[in-house]
């Protein structure tokens, strides 16, 4: 008895270590964003002084009419919906293809060309950058939307790929072959079969790669030079001038820069979460 009082005595204190845990990392990624809202809600004035306020005192939207009155912030927010959504939707088609072809079909050169794509995801992205910018240059890509999105689908589809192919690897291979037996080629047996099942995965994938794409920063740096064409999370830039930097507003053009990802989550988390944690299919 006394061997199972000290069993569940542990137990007891492994479970509150891990609610301690998980709330210390929920802190640490809420507190920067709780910060970032609040900070934009304050008056010049009140974001220095000390000690500073958590809560403002006369909170103003001051901050956000200055940036959405800045026609330049808008063409950033323009800019980064555009490439984000061209790119995840050419990576999910490709990367369905893909992800299904390495899952479900057995064909020469299947494990390798599968290794291959893994191998290549783990160079660094400033490895990439001066290829990808002679090849841009060379096609008359450069500082346009068809030159970034190539770019960001070197790095998009393989992953993507990747996701999906696990996702498509839990279809049991009966349910294809009896489609098979029914007349489907591989295409159908695809889009009528296999896609239907994996759309928790889709989602989740998609969404994944949607917040890939709207956060980078590097390649939108190197191969963005207009004002105009700059994507937002480069665009914000402008608010840290040489001598000055307008703090309310970099905290409100930082916050809005969150939403698009935050509410995009809000609307697909069931399929994000069923995806991540149940597979293909329930």
């Amino acid at each position: 008895m006394r061997y199972r009082g000290n069993i569940a005595t542990a137990g007891s204190w492994l479970r509150i270590l891990t609610y301690l845990l998980l709330i210390g990392v929920a802190v640490a990624v809420i507190f920067p964003i709780f910060w970032m809202l609040m900070s934009s809600l304050k008056p010049t004035k009140e974001l220095f002084v000390k000690p500073p306020t958590w809560i403002p005192q006369r909170p103003t939207l001051n901050n956000y009419l200055s940036i959405l009155e800045n026609p330049l912030f808008l063409r950033y927010f323009v800019n980064s919906v555009v490439v984000a959504t061209v790119a995840t939707g050419i990576s999910i088609v490709i990367a369905s293809f893909a992800g299904y072809g390495w899952g479900k079909i057995d064909f020469a050169g299947k494990r390798a060309t599968s290794l291959f794509v893994l191998v290549s995801q783990m160079f660094p992205v400033v490895v990439l950058v001066i290829p990808l910018f002679q090849i841009l240059r060379s096609l008359l890509l450069l500082n346009s939307y068809p030159g970034l999105v190539l770019a960001y689908l070197v790095y998009t589809i393989p992953l993507s790929s990747w996701l999906l192919k696990g996702f498509f690897q839990e279809i049991p291979g009966e349910i294809l072959d009896s489609a098979k037996v029914d007349g489907c080629s591989h295409l159908l047996a695809f889009i009528r079969i296999a896609l239907p099942l994996v759309r928790p995965g889709i989602a989740a994938t998609a969404i994944y790669c949607f917040i890939m794409v709207w956060q980078e920063f590097f390649f939108a740096l190197s191969f963005m030079f207009d004002d105009e064409m700059k994507t937002l999370t480069v665009g914000i830039l402008g608010f840290m001038g040489q001598y000055k930097v307008s703090w309310g507003e970099l905290m409100a053009a930082s916050f809005m820069s969150v939403l698009p990802t935050a509410l995009a989550f809000f609307f697909v988390q069931k399929h994000f979460v069923e995806g991540l944690t149940k597979g293909a299919i329930k």
